[in-house]
Parts: C-alpha cells; sequence; structure tokens
C-alpha cells in the first residue's frame, strides 16, 4: 500500500501522568483531526494507557533545519554544563605546588615581626 499525499500526516504526542511532559509517539495519515485522534488510540495506546493524547498536523511543526540561517554555523560544544566538562586538573596540581603549608604561613609571620 504506498502512501497518499492527498491525506495529511498527524504527529502523535502522550502524556503519561499529569506530571509528566509530552513525548512524541508516531505519526498517522487521517483525513481529519478526529480521525488521526481515533487512529493514533489504535496505533499507540491499546496497551498502554495514556493521560492524553496530542494529534498535530505535521504541516503546522516548524523544523530548525528549515531556517538554517537562525541555527549557529557550527555546533555549540557545552563541555562546560557537564561535571567532567571542567579540566581543572593541571590548574590543581599547580596551585598545590605554589601552596603554602601551615609552617610556611607561620615562618613568614615570625619574621615579618617587628619586636
Amino acid at each position: 500500500m504506498s502512501a497518499r499525499p492527498d491525506i495529511p500526516v498527524y504527529e502523535v504526542f502522550s502524556q503519561k501522568d499529569a506530571l509528566s511532559f509530552a513525548t512524541h509517539v508516531g505519526s498517522v495519515r487521517a483525513p481529519s483531526p478526529e480521525m488521526a485522534l481515533q487512529l493514533a488510540r489504535e496505533a499507540y495506546f491499546r496497551r498502554e494507557s495514556a493521560f492524553d493524547i496530542w494529534v498535530i498536523p505535521a504541516s503546522s511543526i516548524t523544523h530548525g533545519r528549515d531556517f538554517r540561517h537562525t541555527l549557529p554555523s557550527a555546533p555549540e560544544t557545552k563541555a562546560y554544563r557537564m561535571p567532567q566538562g571542567y579540566d581543572n586538573g593541571p590548574l590543581w596540581k599547580k596551585f598545590k605546588a605554589h601552596a603554602q603549608t601551615i609552617e610556611d604561613v607561620a615562618k613568614e609571620m615570625s619574621n615579618g615581626r617587628s619586636d
């Protein structure tokens, strides 16, 4: 069976419970939103329950890649947002190499005194 271009595609989103996010579960082809909702229930929620279901015409969804001039030219590196993104090892070693001990501080304070 071939896809009919005259029947619109609807994207199906569901929410598992009242506090969860809506997630994309798939697509259906249907002549109307009501039929798309019925087909989505049959196709995706026969065994699995859902708190709420949305069907949205695929033509109503805007993709970022359709407007490339709005996207960054190169993907941003966001390693700084992750704990392993900080490379503090060399800095920590340098700090420890130049760190003073309490004895050094005490000696420096005693040498600086004017008795």
